[in-house]
C-alpha cells in the first residue's frame, strides 16, 4: 500500500512540495499614496534574483525592477524592491500611485526555464478631495458673486456687502464735489474782492492834498 502515495509524487498536479512563491491575489492602493506587496518564497530560492513586472502575460510583461541577488534595497523610478534572505520575503513598494498604475503585475524568481511566479491584480482608488482643493475651487465663485442684501433675521435689519458700501461711498464723494466746491469758490472770490487794491483818480489826489494843506495851517 505504500506504493500508492509514492506514485502521487510523479503524477502532474499532485506534488506535495510547497509553492516556490506565494502572495496576495489582489492589492488596492490610493492615488498619490503608496502600495506595499510582500511575497514569501521557499528557502531553496534564496540566491536567485527576483523581479516585479507588469502585463497580462508573464512571458511578455515589462520588468519594472529586480533584485541583485542580495539584501540591498533596489530603487528605480517610483518602485523599489528588497529581498529579505533571512525570512525569505520579497517586498515591493510602489510610490506616488496614479490611476494608470492599476493592472496585472507579477512577482517572479528568475531562473533558466520557467520562472516561478505569482500574479497580483492591483487596483487604484481616486484620491479624496481635501479641504484645500475645495476652498481653491470655491474662491473664484465667492469673488464673482454680485452684491446682495442679506436679511439678518427677525430683527428686520439688513447687512450690506462690501461692494454696495463702495458704491455708496462713491455717491457721497460726488455730492461733496458738486456742493462744497462751488461754495469754496464763492468764499474765495469774496475774500479776493475785499482785499482788492484801492486806486483813486488824479482829481481826488489833488483834493486830498488841499485838505491836508488847510489842516496844516
Amino acid at each position: 500500500m505504500w506504493l500508492f502515495p509514492a506514485l502521487l509524487l510523479f503524477l502532474p498536479g499532485c506534488s506535495t512540495a510547497p509553492d516556490p512563491i506565494t502572495g496576495p491575489d489582489t492589492m488596492r492602493g490610493q492615488e498619490q499614496g503608496s502600495l506595499t506587496v510582500q511575497f514569501h518564497y521557499d528557502s531553496s530560492w534564496k540566491d536567485y534574483k527576483k523581479f516585479w513586472c507588469r502585463g497580462a502575460d508573464l512571458r511578455t510583461c515589462e520588468i519594472l525592477i529586480q533584485t541583485d541577488a542580495s539584501k540591498q534595497l533596489v530603487r528605480k523610478n517610483r518602485v523599489s524592491i528588497r529581498d529579505d534572505q533571512t525570512n525569505f520575503i520579497v517586498t515591493v513598494i510602489m510610490e506616488d500611485l496614479r490611476i494608470s498604475d492599476a493592472g496585472i503585475y507579477w512577482c517572479a524568481i528568475q531562473r533558466t526555464g520557467s520562472d516561478p511566479h505569482f500574479k497580483v491584480n492591483v487596483n487604484i482608488d481616486p484620491a479624496p478631495e481635501t479641504s484645500t482643493k475645495i476652498m481653491s475651487v470655491m474662491a473664484p465663485v465667492l469673488t464673482s458673486t454680485p452684491p446682495t442684501m442679506e436679511n439678518t433675521g427677525n430683527y428686520g435689519g439688513t447687512q450690506t456687502n462690501t461692494h454696495t458700501w463702495s458704491l455708496l461711498s462713491s455717491i457721497y464723494f460726488k455730492l461733496l464735489v458738486f456742493l462744497e466746491v462751488p461754495l469754496l469758490l464763492s468764499m474765495l472770490s469774496a475774500v479776493l474782492w475785499v482785499n482788492r487794491p484801492q486806486r483813486c483818480s488824479g482829481g481826488d489826489e489833488v483834493g486830498l492834498v488841499k485838505v491836508h494843506s488847510s489842516d496844516a495851517q
